[in-house]
């Protein structure tokens, strides 16, 4: 037993080390976003990642694309076929771009392509699905059936807010079926990153009339009190733009198996390859207070939910429904959106978007129409 222990502490010494060091070559990002992975690893606690809801429990403390590997180049395989057909032109550059980087990366893993649909859940009512992670009984059926709390829809003033908490997150460039830890996702770079996801859904919404706020701040340079930071943004334009009544924060998921594969929720539509979206909606309990009107969110989330199916079937994930605020108690429509995974494309991510767009703004034109 003195000898685990002395091993223990002259690892967490060793770790301690690594991290400073790592400190000088990659920046406070990289330990924040990795030292609890390594924690976790010397202990044996690996985080399992194999369903939707821990790796977004987990999103603070552990994101595996963060992860620097100094093993050699080569021997990733290459082939990539490049789809010109409604793709935007940005994304097509960085894709070809991205051709001379990644035929000289090592294959780290596989990623898989999954389509996450009602199956996986045991709450569903018509094309809406919910992975209710609550001790809360859900009537979908009667939620459909109430409008949700729009206030008052507006193409005059300012209705929507879009912005990201974890603003860095990103995607493969490339749609090879593997990936590389020398290739690191996360970035600042916002045509990479959700910002570039979050312009295309901004796009659709204002092509349709609505007056949106798109906040581009990086609130995740460290994890940590990355939603505290966000919120006191969104604080702001809500005293700014009191007419703003749909706040999105939007995001990317992360799916990784103990095997070392990555999954890839992905779904055909119209002939294109999509990333699934997921909607993330809250309410109380299990410690998390001050939200006594979370239906009204839940709401908004299953209609979005129906609305979406009706329109591109597939491509949406099961509404996942947590104990959690994740700053949704600002406004009785507001979301966090999940666009794929780091496994998908950016290419596919943008895709979803802009299918997202238009259905939101298709819910809110029929609202005005009555």
């Amino acid at each position: 037993m003195k000898h685990k222990y002395n091993f223990i502490y002259k690892s967490f010494c060793l770790m301690i080390c690594v991290a400073l060091i790592s400190s000088v070559l990659y920046g406070g990002d990289y330990i924040s976003g990795k030292m609890i992975g390594v924690v976790s690893d010397l202990f044996s606690l690996k985080s399992d990642f194999q369903s939707a809801d821990l790796s977004v429990n987990n999103a603070f403390n552990n994101d595996s694309t963060t992860t620097f590997s100094p093993s050699g180049f080569g021997g990733g395989g290459y082939n990539v076929v490049t789809y010109k057909n409604g793709t935007p032109s940005d994304i097509l550059a960085l894709m070809e771009e991205a051709k001379g980087i990644y035929k000289n990366l090592k294959k780290t893993g596989n990623i898989k392509e999954q389509q996450f649909c009602t199956s996986v859940t045991g709450t569903s009512y018509g094309a809406v699905s919910v992975n209710n992670r609550t001790d809360e009984d859900i009537n979908i059926k009667n939620l459909l059936n109430k409008t949700p709390e729009y206030k008052t829809i507006t193409k005059d003033k300012p209705y929507i807010l879009v912005y990201h908490t974890h603003t860095t997150e990103g995607y493969e460039l490339l749609d090879l079926g593997w990936y590389s830890n020398q290739y690191n996702s996360r970035t600042k770079d916002s045509k990479k990153n959700m910002v570039r996801v979050g312009e295309e859904l901004v796009k659709e919404l204002e092509n349709a009339g609505y007056k949106v706020i798109h906040d581009k701040t990086v609130y995740d340079s460290s994890y940590n009190g990355a939603y505290s930071r966000s919120l006191v943004s969104v604080e702001k334009y809500l005293e700014k733009y009191p007419s703003i009544v749909l706040t999105l924060d939007v995001h990317r998921d992360a799916i990784h198996y103990d095997d070392g594969t990555k999954s890839k929720p992905t779904a055909e539509i119209n002939g294109k390859k999509a990333a699934q979206v997921m909607i993330i909606s809250g309410c109380e309990g299990d410690g998390v207070e001050d939200f006594p009107e979370w239906k009204d969110n839940l709401t908004f989330a299953l209609h979005l939910q129906n609305t979406v199916e009706e329109n591109y079937d597939g491509l949406m994930r099961p509404v996942f429904f947590c104990n959690r605020k994740y700053n949704m108690n600002v406004t009785p429509c507001s979301l966090l959106l999940e666009f794929g995974t780091d496994a998908n494309t950016l290419e596919e991510a943008v895709y979803s978007a802009s299918l997202i767009g238009k259905s939101i703004s298709e819910m809110l034109d029929k609202e005005l129409e009555k």
